[in-house]
C-alpha cells in the first residue's frame, strides 16, 4: 500500500500541540529533581525511562514509589495501573484507524498519550488515509522529542541547580498545569462538562487509595460513565425533539394529501396564513368542473 505524506496534516498536528506544549519543560524539570533527589533512580535510568515508558504521570510515580522503598513489582503494577487510561484512548479511536495497515496499528499507540489523544479524537473519521497517519505520526514524534528533550534538560538541571533551586516555586504545580490545558481543550459539549466535573470530585474524594495511581483511574471510569450517560440523555431528547418537529408539522402541513383526490382538502398544508382558503377554493373548482361535465354530456345524450 503506498501512502503519500500529507503536509497539511503535519501542520495540523503542530498547530494543535503547540498550545499544550509550554508545561512540557517545566514537568520535564520536576521529574529531574525527582531523579536528582532519589536514592534509587540514576540519572541515566530516569532519564531513559522518558522513552521506554513515555508517561510523565507514571515515570513521575514510579519514581516516587521506589524512592519510598516499595518493590519494583509495586513499581510496575503502579506505572500500568496509571496508564490503563490509554486503554480508553485506543478504544476511542479504534473506528478512525480502523482501515490503516498494519505496522500502524501494532507501532501507533507507542505515542498515544493524552496531547495527542486531544487532537486526534476531535478529526472526523472520514479523513483521507494519508492524512490520518501523516497528522498522528507527526504529533507522535514531536510529543516524543519534546518529552526527551525535556526530561534530559530536567535531569541535568536537577543534578546541578537541584539545590539552588527554591521549593517556594512549587514547580509541582506544572503537573495539574499540563493536564488542565488538556482539560479546557476537550471540554466542548454539557457530556464534557459533567465528564470534567465528576472526574474531579471522584479524584478529590479517592486521594490516598492504595496503590497509587488507582484513585486517578477510578475518577477516569467515573466521568467516562456519567459523560456517556449524559451524551445518551441528549441523543435520546434530540431524537423526540426531531419526532416532535415531524409530528407538529401537523398545523402547518399534517393535512396534506389527508383528503387527497377530493380537491376540497387540498392546500391546507400551506399553514394557517391561506391553507383554508386555498382549500375551499380547490373544492369550488372541483365541483365547477364537474358540474360542466355532467352539462356536456346531456347535450350529447341530446
Amino acid at each position: 500500500m503506498s501512502i503519500s505524506w500529507n503536509r497539511q496534516a503535519s501542520r495540523d498536528a503542530v498547530r494543535g500541540l503547540v498550545p499544550l506544549t509550554p508545561p512540557v519543560p517545566l514537568f520535564g524539570l520536576v521529574f529531574g529533581l525527582a531523579v536528582a533527589e532519589s536514592d534509587v533512580v540514576g540519572p541515566v535510568a530516569g532519564w531513559a525511562s522518558s522513552f521506554l515508558i513515555f508517561g510523565g504521570a507514571s515515570q513521575l510515580a514510579g519514581v516516587v514509589v521506589l524512592d519510598a522503598g516499595s518493590s519494583v513489582a509495586v513499581a510496575i503494577g503502579t506505572i500500568l495501573v496509571i496508564n490503563a487510561r490509554h486503554l480508553m484512548y485506543s478504544a476511542a479511536l479504534r473506528s478512525r484507524f480502523r482501515d490503516t495497515p498494519r505496522w500502524f496499528r501494532v507501532l501507533g499507540p507507542y505515542t498515544l498519550v493524552d496531547q495527542l489523544f486531544a487532537i486526534t479524537e476531535p478529526r472526523p473519521d472520514d479523513d483521507p488515509l494519508d492524512y490520518k497517519l501523516s497528522h498522528y505520526l507527526t504529533g507522535g514524534l514531536y510529543w516524543v522529542v519534546w518529552w526527551v528533550v525535556a526530561v534530559g534538560i530536567g535531569v541535568i538541571v536537577g543534578l546541578t541547580l537541584g539545590d539552588v533551586i527554591p521549593e517556594s516555586w512549587s514547580l509541582e504545580f506544572s503537573v495539574p498545569l499540563l493536564f488542565l490545558g488538556l482539560l479546557v481543550n476537550a471540554i466542548r459539549d454539557r457530556p464534557g462538562l459533567l465528564a470534567a466535573a465528576v472526574s474531579a470530585v471522584v479524584a478529590v474524594l479517592v486521594i490516598g487509595l492504595e496503590p497509587p495511581g488507582v484513585g486517578l483511574l477510578v475518577a477516569a471510569v467515573a466521568g467516562l460513565v456519567a459523560g456517556s450517560a449524559m451524551g445518551a440523555i441528549d441523543g435520546d431528547d434530540g431524537a423526540d425533539g426531531d419526532g416532535h418537529a415531524a409530528g407538529g408539522g401537523g398545523d402547518d402541513g399534517g393535512h396534506d394529501g389527508a383528503v387527497d383526490g377530493t380537491g376540497s382538502e387540498t392546500g391546507r398544508g400551506s399553514g394557517d396564513d391561506g391553507g383554508p382558503t386555498n382549500g375551499a377554493t380547490s373544492g369550488v373548482d372541483g365541483e365547477s368542473e364537474v358540474d360542466d361535465a355532467i352539462d356536456r354530456q346531456a347535450e350529447e345524450d341530446r
